[in-house]
């Protein structure tokens, strides 16, 4: 079932203090079977700054009462001046922050000590929502801006600006953007700290490029407050205060205030009601708190934004400029498994990014090749965007091809901050091609880029990451190589027309899919490209026993550490249903916090479920936690966001897996791993056939133990990782593709082949 479609009925979850504002007497702890704990209230960072932002765009107090003593007493409840009868819609939207959170938007605000009390009071209606309040805010910007000022806005807000060719602040804002897009946002930040002398007031677009500095430094405390400020000096600058809340909400992600994000991605959307991109940002923060019901309405508000939209009225008046931004293919990738979807939001991301319509480019001209040479391989290796699947499996293979059949070359695009660096597996790397055949272009831009691979005539470039969000999209975009390679990811098509060839395997991109993938799908025999290896490296840890994890001696254990945004409402009504038909059967989840883990068990409780049957493991380094995985009978995968990398743990130990089968590339892939280690039967068509085969599974231990003995006896031919088999598989295959275009045949799918 397609997770954007209307979502499965479930009981209401109960609210808790951490998203009501006043907690309801008949729902207080211990009313639940097993007691289920209140969840702590939290208090975040961002919070006043955004009350500021607010504020600050409240008309100026008069000077007589700005002269006043800020120790003033408080004016008396009868002496306050009576507001006018219709409030403003920025007064009301600050004094609804003032007054409390509103429920729907998840804001908890506290007091600050110290902070006195705003001088001007609005009557308001506590129960307003605030995205109204937002709306009508956008409704009154002024039409009758310029439209060159508009667009002299727009660009300076844009992430991607042109170099400018001017003098001052404008061009040293966009050299430092271009810093930060190159990798270097050290510098940047130095280069900011030297624009606009101190006794100048910043610009939100100088907080904002600081923002983007701080958060690819992985600092986003530092980030969430260079946004704040941002936000507080875009006045009407809709363009401008559209990129703050963007680049606060990605902030708050990163510190795990997800809450807050959600808070910033609705009043960008409610400003802007077809921004796909902040509808997706919205649902995922409300996914990851298991914050149901306001999924379900950023589902169906994503749905609305995915719809064409409709023509204007002939008489209409011109409308306000509308904002929107691509979703983000590996984000929907978590609630759809609809390959066109995913191909769909894949193609915006990269028209967005590049600002133009990109169309399938010829195969660029390149020296002959006399017959049985060696192939002219290029391989662009930068920084992988986190979560994404490690590199350097890939490499290894690539590593792991015949010399005499292969001439390799490497475009090593890792900024000096990159830790991919210091690894000992680049340094194999370059000695492996040697130095006339390696390339520092960290600090190349595009069209150097581009006319460095040009210039060795490769016959394949081989792309890790090809997304939209890549640094070098615009130097692919060129297509300096005769032919463009990169692996499927989660989100299957890269969605880059520029790509000539999409590398998968049977299981994780069937030849049915080439008509949802822009690029031509290109099979391996087996797997697409190796895991990384078992965890042997690590650190042997003493493995715990199922007393010191909190687990019961002998019942039977169903285990799941997704993140808590992997786990949608259907996914988890599903395991319910398991653990009702398999006696004494428990649920090992992911350490959640408070609020996350009272929200599991309330809908558990509401689906008739003993809550005590949910436990919940401590949050352990890689080490410890692979130690106690053998704890678990079977591990259950997540849909549509199969989890590869757990999935790998899992099976690396010892333990059973059991997945259901998608359409598209992201929900197929522990089934990949599971053909790979001879467990197709683990691989279920359907919700329907995966119940049935973890009731049978939960109360049958000869089966399970079989299975794991199987498992074992597998794992010993490697068949997960193995470089070198799979590089003489990729050789094949990668002959197949230049055979097509020295004859002159554009690229088709090729199906697999066993390996000559």
């Amino acid at each position: 079932m397609d997770a954007l479609g209307p979502l499965p009925a479930l009981p209401p979850v109960r609210r808790t203090p951490s998203s009501d504002h006043a907690p309801d007497e008949r729902h207080r702890p211990g009313t639940l079977p097993g007691s289920v704990p209140e969840p702590l209230p939290r208090r975040t960072l961002p919070q006043q700054a955004l009350l500021d932002a607010l504020a600050s765009r409240l008309p100026a107090e008069p000077a007589a009462r700005r002269a006043e003593s800020p120790q003033r007493p408080a004016t008396p409840a009868a002496s306050v001046p009576t507001p006018s009868p219709s409030p403003a819609p920025l007064d009301r939207a600050a004094a609804l922050l003032r007054t409390r959170p509103d429920p729907t938007l998840l804001i908890y605000e506290r007091p600050t000590p110290g902070r006195a009390a705003p001088a001007t009071q609005v009557a308001v209606n506590r129960h307003e929502p605030l995205p109204q309040l937002l709306g009508e805010l956008a409704a009154q910007t002024p039409r009758s801006t310029p439209r060159a000022e508009l667009l002299s806005k727009t660009r300076e807000a844009s992430p991607n600006p042109n170099p400018g060719t001017g003098t001052g602040t404008g061009t040293g804002l966009t050299r430092a953007r271009q810093l930060i897009e190159a990798g270097r946002p050290a510098e940047a930040l130095d280069l900011l700290d030297q624009l606009d002398p101190a006794p100048q007031p910043r610009t939100a677009h100088w907080h904002l490029a600081r923002a983007a500095a701080w958060q690819q430094l992985q600092r986003p405390q530092e980030a969430a407050r260079e946004a704040s400020a941002a936000l507080a000096r875009t006045g009407v600058d809709a363009p401008t205060r559209h990129a703050a809340l963007q680049q606060l909400g990605q902030a708050l992600t990163l510190q795990g205030e997800t809450a807050e994000a959600a808070w910033c991605h609705r009043a960008r959307l409610a400003e802007h009601p077809r921004d796909s991109g902040a509808a997706l940002q919205a649902a995922s923060a409300a996914a990851t708190e298991a914050d149901w019901p306001a999924l379900a309405q950023d589902l169906s508000r994503l749905e609305r934004t995915l719809q064409p939209a409709p023509a204007p009225a002939p008489a209409a008046a011109p409308a306000r400029p509308e904002i929107r931004t691509a979703p983000d293919p590996a984000l929907l990738a978590a609630f759809t498994d609809d390959p066109a979807r995913l191909r769909q939001a894949a193609e915006q991301a990269v028209q967005a990014r590049l600002g133009r319509r990109v169309e399938r480019s010829p195969a660029r001209r390149r020296a002959a090749r006399a017959p049985g040479s060696r192939l002219r391989l290029g391989l662009l290796l930068g920084t992988m965007p986190a979560g994404a699947p490690s590199p350097w499996p890939i490499v290894e293979m690539l590593m792991a091809l015949d010399p005499a059949q292969f001439d390799l070359t490497v475009y090593a695009d890792l900024p000096e901050e990159s830790p991919a660096r210091n690894d000992a597996r680049l340094q194999q790397l370059r000695e492996r091609t040697g130095n006339s055949r390696w390339h520092d272009c960290a600090d190349s831009d595009e069209d150097t880029l581009a006319l460095t691979i040009s210039a060795d005539a490769l016959d394949l470039l081989a792309v890790l990451d090809a997304r939209a969000d890549s640094r070098r999209l615009a130097t692919l975009a060129r297509h300096p190589a005769a032919l463009q390679i990169a692996w499927a990811d989660g989100a299957g098509s890269t969605g880059a027309p520029f790509i000539d060839y999409l590398v998968g395997d049977r299981e994780r991109t069937p030849i049915e899919l080439a008509a949802d993938t822009v690029e031509a799908i290109a099979q391996m025999p087996s797997r697409h490209r190796p895991s990384e290896p078992p965890a042997a490296a690590l650190e042997p840890c003493e493995r715990p026993s199922r007393a010191d994890c909190g687990l019961p001696g002998t019942a039977m254990v169903y285990a799941c550490f997704a993140r808590p945004g992997a786990i949608l409402p259907e996914q988890f009504a599903a395991w319910c249903r398991i653990l009702a038909d398999t006696a004494g059967a428990v649920l090992w989840l992911r350490g959640a916090t408070p609020v996350v883990r009272a929200r599991l068990q309330q809908a558990a409780a509401g689906l008739g479920i003993d809550p005590h049957r949910l436990i919940f493991a401590a949050e352990l380094e890689p080490a410890r936690h692979a130690a106690r995985l053998p704890l678990a009978d079977l591990v259950l995968d997540t849909f549509p966001d199969s989890g590869e990398r757990r999935c790998l743990e899992a099976l690396q130990q010892g333990v059973p897996v059991l997945s259901r089968r998608g359409r598209s590339p992201g929900s197929r892939r522990a089934g990949a791993l599971l053909q790979a280690v001879g467990l197709p039967e683990l691989v279920c068509d359907g919700p329907e056939r995966l119940h049935i085969e973890a009731v049978r599974l939960g109360r049958d231990a000869a089966r399970r133990a079989a299975l794991r003995e199987q498992l074992h006896q597998r794992l010993q031919a490697d068949p997960l990782h193995d470089p070198a088999g799979l590089a003489r598989d990729f050789a094949a295959l990668v002959r197949r593709m230049v055979d097509r275009l020295d004859a002159g045949l554009p690229p088709v799918p090729l199906a697999a082949l066993p390996a000559p």
